[in-house]
């Protein structure tokens, strides 16, 4: 990993350091935040044509990062950070605000919070978020980091444990149904247990695909863990 101050290409900005990788730079608003968050608090977000890190974590929501995927050259990336800037979830009593802006050119939410793109300026500019896309969806695939599955739309590279009651929950896996005390980790995967015997799940998902998991509570507080994964192809 290269690292590259971006002061030296322009004194008059911000004393960012850019991260290359592989296969695109990364912008770190952050010093080291992946020293400070886990893996599972980073939301990677696409926002116009480059990619924002949030970090989400019960206490806070914070812009860590942005992301320019390659091919682009390291001039081109101070370019459009000497033309645009990025805010997220900034606000006072009057509502949300950009600071030294001239004109906003996006906005897009992501649990409620809205991260916006203006071009730069001397002016604070107050938005409104009615009209804004949610984004349900993170794009950590698009960065080369696959998650294992999708919970309600949130990506998770790890299996959280989720308890059941088989006398009034449901549970289907690809169309069968299931009757499990709880669903964790084992050997990497997804595997769905009983308590009466802990050491060995009584169903593993194994395949390579990406699983998407739908959780819904009812109003007698039952809830519906909805799962399909596709078949790996031959």
């Amino acid at each position: 990993m290269k690292r590259i101050q971006i002061a030296d290409f322009d004194r008059r900005m911000p004393p960012l350091e850019l991260r290359e990788m592989d296969d695109y730079y990364e912008t770190m608003f952050v010093p080291d935040y992946d020293e400070v968050y886990q893996s599972n608090e980073i939301r990677t977000i696409q926002l116009a044509d480059i990619y924002v890190n949030l970090a989400m974590t019960k206490s806070e929501a914070r812009l860590v990062s942005a992301l320019f995927l390659k091919p682009v050259e390291v001039a081109d990336i101070v370019s459009w950070m000497q033309l645009y800037t990025i805010s997220f979830a900034i606000s006072d009593a009057s509502g949300y605000y950009v600071e030294q802006a001239d004109e906003i050119l996006e906005i897009v939410l992501y649990q409620g919070n809205p991260i916006v793109i203006a071009t730069r300026g001397i002016d604070r500019l107050y938005y409104d978020t009615e009209g804004a896309i949610e984004m349900r969806r993170e794009s950590s695939e698009v960065m080369g980091k696959k998650p294992l599955l999708y919970l309600n739309g949130e990506a998770w590279f790890g299996v959280p444990r989720l308890e059941f009651n088989p006398n009034q929950d449901e549970l289907h896996v690809n169309g069968t149904f299931l009757f499990a005390d709880y669903m964790d980790v084992y050997q990497g995967r997804v595997g769905f247990f009983r308590n009466t015997d802990p050491a060995l799940p009584i169903v593993l998902l194994v395949g390579e695909a990406i699983i998407e998991m739908e959780l819904t509570e009812n109003a007698d507080g039952s809830r519906v863990l909805v799962i399909e994964q596709p078949y790996d192809e031959a």
